[in-house]
């Protein structure tokens, strides 16, 4: 079977490393603009009682080439389609800001619910406000606006225009998915949350992530770190322990991982 794109449903799913022994699964998302890269230290840190499966939408780094998708639930809808083999373990999602919204949109098309979500820095999709619209804007306009609003891209990175260049059909077309995303009411997610977010993250207050509970019927968890919108990168050790509480895997990697 094949997405939109005309790639096999399975490059929507990246398997770094295969674990047989796996007890459970975690499927994570990135934020916009992000690939499946933004996760890669996770895989080891999480072996071996968790397989990480790195979600890899079309249009960013080995996809590079394929058209990006401006739909949040069309991606929703082609993910769930590539996971759909990899359910014959329990499972859980980590999407971090639009990955987030990625993450709860997918697991409402899954026959088989999630064990947990976790939504990091990112508000509930029915606290997703609208916003004057800039995905539209020429480049150097629409750059402007993403670097004042979010704090994840790298100088190196800003300060390289072949790899902006590279990265630009990506992060506007993932923009313009979020910007046209309108949540709609359904039943309830039947699985716990814990939703995340950095201390000094200005676009998502911890009041705002409290509010992913009115969104579950299970139990709903706030945690917050040191940092702004992009603090998981510091607080990587402590979200893979909470990934492992929550999937029933806490004994501690092995030493020299992580």
């Amino acid at each position: 079977m094949t997405g939109t794109t005309g790639s096999p449903l399975s490059a929507w799913t990246k398997r770094p490393r295969v674990l047989p022994g796996a007890r459970a699964r975690l499927f994570c998302v990135p934020h916009g603009g992000g690939g499946p890269s933004s996760f890669a230290r996770w895989v080891p840190a999480l072996a071996p009682d968790v397989e990480v499966c790195l979600v890899h939408l079309p249009g960013r780094e080995g996809r590079l080439r394929e058209e990006p998708l401006t739909d949040l639930r069309l991606i929703a809808a082609r993910l769930a389609e590539a996971m759909a083999p990899l359910l014959d373990l329990p499972y859980a999602f980590f999407g971090h800001s639009m990955g987030a919204i990625i993450a709860y949109e997918t697991a409402l098309l899954l026959d088989e619910p999630p064990c947990h979500l976790f939504a990091s820095a990112s508000p509930p999709p029915h606290r997703v406000e609208e916003e004057p619209p800039f995905a539209h804007l020429p480049d150097a306009e629409f750059l402007a606006a993403v670097r004042r609003s979010y704090d994840g891209i790298p100088d190196a990175v800003w300060n390289d225009p072949e790899l902006m260049g590279l990265m630009l059909p990506s992060l506007r077309a993932d923009f313009a998915a979020y910007e046209t995303y309108r949540w709609r009411p359904t039943g309830p997610l039947d699985c716990p949350v814990t939703a995340l977010g950095g201390k000094d993250d200005p676009l998502v207050p911890g009041e705002t992530l409290t509010d992913w509970s009115q969104l579950t019927s299970g139990d709903c968890r706030t945690e917050m770190f040191e940092g702004g919108h992009f603090y998981l990168n510091e607080a990587r050790p402590r979200l893979q322990e909470l990934v492992r509480e929550a999937l029933g895997t806490t004994d501690p990697a092995p030493k020299g991982r992580g």
